[in-house]
């Protein structure tokens, strides 16, 4: 093995606490910066050139995680329904409501922060396969539809929220035979 495959963890954990603390997620200066090759071989400093090579961000592992789950947390007791409860089980990890629609049906959803986004799924009803994606902006899978872009999800608790209760009201509409109420490929006026 040659020096520069041997990795100095102290030398690491310098750069990395050093970028932590200076708010550096990546740094500047090449000696303060640390890579990653192919085959898993990590780099400090300047790395060998004429191979591929990723960049590490140097930030705190799980800080943002943690602080958004107890924020998160927060939220949810204060703005989402009393019968919200947190899921921590090793398969799901996320809040589970019940709330009845503008229409008065009852709509149990699950949603979680895929680690991009946060996602909804519908519990109950069990719905999916009965209306299209497009139709009702239901995955096959149980999980809605609530944005254009990146994985279907929202940025925020909130969001996906109030996001989702919208959606019921919606597919309320969707089961009343009519077309989505909100998406913009589907005006009309409703007489409901």
């Amino acid at each position: 093995m040659s020096d520069i495959e041997r990795t100095d963890l102290n030398r690491l954990r310098d750069i990395i606490r050093s970028a932590q603390q200076e708010g550096q997620q990546y740094p500047v200066d090449p000696k303060a910066r640390i890579s990653v090759g192919s085959e898993g071989e990590i780099y400090t400093g300047p790395a060998p050139t004429g191979q591929p090579l990723s960049k590490v961000q140097h930030g705190t592992f799980a800080a943002r995680v943690r602080g958004r789950e107890v924020e998160d947390l927060r939220w949810a007791a204060q703005h989402m329904p009393r019968n919200t409860r947190f899921i921590d089980h090793r398969d799901a990890r996320g809040w589970c409501y019940t709330f009845r629609s503008q229409m008065g049906r009852s709509y149990t959803m699950f949603v979680y922060f895929d680690g991009i986004s946060y996602q909804v799924k519908l519990v109950e009803p069990r719905l999916e396969g009965m209306v299209g994606v497009h139709t009702g902006h239901l995955f096959a899978n149980g999980k809605l539809c609530l944005s254009q872009a990146g994985g279907s999800g929202q940025p925020t608790l909130e969001e996906a929220y109030s996001k989702s209760v919208l959606w019921a009201t919606g597919m309320d509409v969707v089961l009343a035979g009519h077309p989505f109420p909100f998406s913009v490929n589907n005006e009309f006026e409703y007489g409901l």
